[in-house]
């Protein structure tokens, strides 16, 4: 059995995968990508960066913002993967799925990490 994963370019292409349900990811930085992936019983998106790339005490403040902002990091799991990898993991809401949803999660994710530089969404003011 074969099983293969897209790799986006863009985050509208990444977006078009995880909300077609395509096991996906999408590197936005070297060592730091937005992948698919299932947890215990629920789809998910997933930022993980990479331990070579991890900032020094980048899992401490990670760990300080979720606790200090609960409601508004309350939806995050934070944890380490079996490489040792910073994963910050939010179950998908059900479908249908919007590119907005994905925008709320994506931006709330790299938020906690402090990566929010990475956002490239345009800025609205």
């Amino acid at each position: 059995m074969s099983f293969s994963v897209h790799r986006a370019d863009t985050r509208q292409a990444f977006q078009k995968y995880i909300i077609a349900g395509v096991a996906t990811y999408w590197e936005i930085a070297p060592g730091i990508e937005f992948g698919l992936r299932r947890e215990a019983h629920s789809l998910g998106l997933a930022l993980q960066v990479q331990s070579q790339v991890l900032r020094a005490n980048q899992i401490q403040q990670a760990l300080e913002r979720r606790f200090a902002h609960p409601l508004e990091y309350a939806p995050l799991s934070v944890f380490l993967d079996p490489q040792r990898a910073l994963v910050v993991w939010q179950a998908l809401p059900e479908p249908p799925l919007t590119p907005e949803q994905l925008n709320q999660i994506q931006a709330r994710q790299l938020s906690l990490l402090g990566l929010e530089d990475l956002d490239d969404r345009p800025a609205t003011y």
